[in-house]
């Protein structure tokens, strides 16, 4: 009895406390999630890459000088314009101008040493053709004495007397003719090649000095280099014309020599004349003799014409001596030229028109020289190009595949807020620039592989400066006023696309919605919506995407540059 009054007492109790939780459930209970929707209308699909980038000048150029010393004066100053050929800077020219003179000078020397070179071999000339004719007079002579022996031999001894005559005669001339040569000729010839002897070794002597001076003066400093080459020079030319005073003493001798047995045989042969002609018993024979002494002097005549001949030699080094000076005026005078350039190149100008973008140097510094062996120069300033611009960018391996040149590209940047810039893709690496991400790959994580574009800027204005970063969008396809949808709502590609298109049914004041899959043609798949070729009609909805961003408190969607509230 108390157990069915007990189990009364709670089923009321049971039936309250369910019907209770159950109205709590209702009322605590989370309205079903509704779905989202998108709407086919009609806008842009486009696919585009985007990358920053710095802008830069299409053209520009570093000014140096090609000669080292001090900035003397600076013209201009960074945001000048300029134009191509003007007057930027220049270097102090006062060491080049010495050396311009110094030059000069050599150039003078060498000249006058070509000119005297000439005349020596002319004279030379002269007298080698004067010894040869005097040599061929001889052998015609000898000639003709051979031929007046042999009549005479065959003539009266009526002529003794007056052969002895002259044979006396002959003899006393030729007599006079060796004394003279032994005591005056030959000694002053020998006296004035020996002094030049003398002249040309103290030259060289002296030469030598000056070069060990010059060596000793460039080790500390106090002179160039170019003071010892010309001391080498000098030394060199001092060298070579001692050797040839030594060549001239030695042709000398033998020519005296060779004098004094001309001249010793025709004192030998007037004697001999002169003995032939007092023994008149013996006419015949010594007539005889004298065909034979005149056969011999034909001999020696006709040496002697060889040895005029062989002068000729003479003549071939007076022309080398003119080869050598003509050479030493050719060197000289290049490197007249050279310095006449290198005083022209203290004026630095402007190898194009633009303005003057940096300025490295102040008037009064040190530059050295942009063509030195050992260093690039000393930058003095930068001329760009600002009529013509490009942004540099680094696109990755993923989007560079979609990236041509030629494709259309806007750009913005901070500084000019609202404005859009256009340009075309100039050029795209063929191999990356490196992997960026060093320390993902220390992590193991993949890195990005990078590749660099240029962008040319289409009529820059001035708010586009060099430096600048700006943010390119590369147009890689675009269609306007077509059929589109989010792209998170259609599924696959071409005509294997399908959308589940949303059907709305109200009942008892509650809306439902039913959805059901299509088929579609799609188009072009943009970054944020994909191009409906067929399948849908402006108005449709279809079903969206899961959306996985965060929670709905008035945030704006960006769809491809249209907002939607959500």
């Amino acid at each position: 009895m108390r157990a069915k009054l007990v189990i009364g007492c709670l089923v009321p109790v049971l039936v309250v406390g369910g019907l209770g939780y159950w109205g709590y459930r209702r009322l605590t209970a989370k309205p079903p999630k509704a779905e989202r929707l998108a709407v086919v209308d009609r806008g842009v699909v486009e696919v585009k890459v985007v990358e920053t980038g710095t802008i830069e000048p299409l053209k520009k150029v570093e000014i140096k000088s090609k000669v080292a010393g001090r900035l003397a004066k600076l013209y201009v100053d960074e945001g000048d314009r300029v134009v191509k050929g003007q007057v930027l800077a220049e270097i102090d020219p006062t060491e080049i101008n010495s050396q311009v003179e110094q030059i000069r000078a050599q150039v003078y020397g060498a000249r006058a040493r070509l000119a005297q070179a000439l005349k020596n071999v002319s004279y030379q000339k002269e007298q080698t053709d004067s010894l040869i004719r005097q040599a061929q007079e001889a052998v015609a002579s000898a000639e003709a004495r051979l031929r007046s022996a042999e009549t005479e031999r065959a003539s009266q001894p009526a002529i003794v007397s007056s052969d002895v005559r002259q044979a006396e005669a002959s003899l006393e001339s030729a007599q006079k003719n060796l004394d003279l040569l032994k005591t005056t000729t030959q000694p002053q010839a020998l006296v004035q090649a020996q002094a030049g002897l003398d002249e040309a070794k103290a030259a060289y002597e002296q030469a030598e000095r000056h070069l060990e001076r010059q060596r000793s003066l460039l080790k500390k400093g106090f002179v160039s280099q170019q003071a010892v080459d010309a001391a080498v020079s000098e030394q060199a030319a001092a060298a070579s014309r001692l050797a040839q005073a030594k060549k001239r003493m030695e042709l000398l001798e033998e020519q005296q020599r060779m004098e004094i047995a001309e001249a010793e045989a025709r004192v030998a042969q007037a004697r001999a004349a002169l003995d032939r002609a007092k023994t008149s018993e013996r006419l015949v024979r010594v007539r005889d003799d004298d065909v034979q002494a005149a056969k011999a002097a034909l001999e020696q005549a006709r040496a002697q014409l060889r040895a005029a001949l062989s002068g000729r030699r003479q003549d071939k080094m007076r022309e080398d001596d003119v080869a050598q000076a003509r050479s030493a005026v050719t060197q000289v005078e290049n490197q007249l030229r050279e310095v006449l350039v290198r005083q022209h190149d203290t004026r630095l100008v402007a190898t194009m028109s633009g303005v003057v973008t940096k300025r490295y140097v102040e008037q009064g510094e040190l530059i050295t020289s942009g063509v030195s062996t050992f260093s690039s120069g000393t930058p003095v300033l930068q001329v760009a190009d600002l009529s013509r611009m490009l942004i540099k960018a680094s696109v990755n391996e993923v989007d560079v595949q979609k990236v041509r040149i030629g494709l259309p590209v806007e750009i913005t940047v901070d500084g000019a807020r609202g404005v859009v810039f256009t340009g075309r893709v100039q050029k795209v690496a063929p191999s990356s620039i490196g992997v960026e991400g060093s320390a993902a790959l220390q992590r193991g994580e993949g890195a990005v592989v990078r590749f660099a574009v240029e962008v040319e800027v289409n009529r820059p204005t001035e708010a586009l400066r060099p430096g600048m970063s700006a943010r390119c969008s590369i147009i890689v396809a675009r269609k306007q006023n077509v059929l589109r949808l989010p792209a998170d709502a259609v599924e696959g590609n071409g005509t294997g696309a399908s959308v589940q298109v949303a059907t709305e049914t109200s009942k008892d004041g509650k809306k439902t919605v039913r959805f059901e899959r299509k088929t579609i043609v799609a188009g072009l798949r943009g970054d944020n919506f994909v191009e409906i070729l067929s399948g849908l009609e402006p108005g449709q909805k279809v079903k969206a995407g899961i959306f996985t961003g965060p929670k709905r408190k008035g945030v704006q969607l960006e769809f491809g540059g249209e907002a939607r509230s959500e």
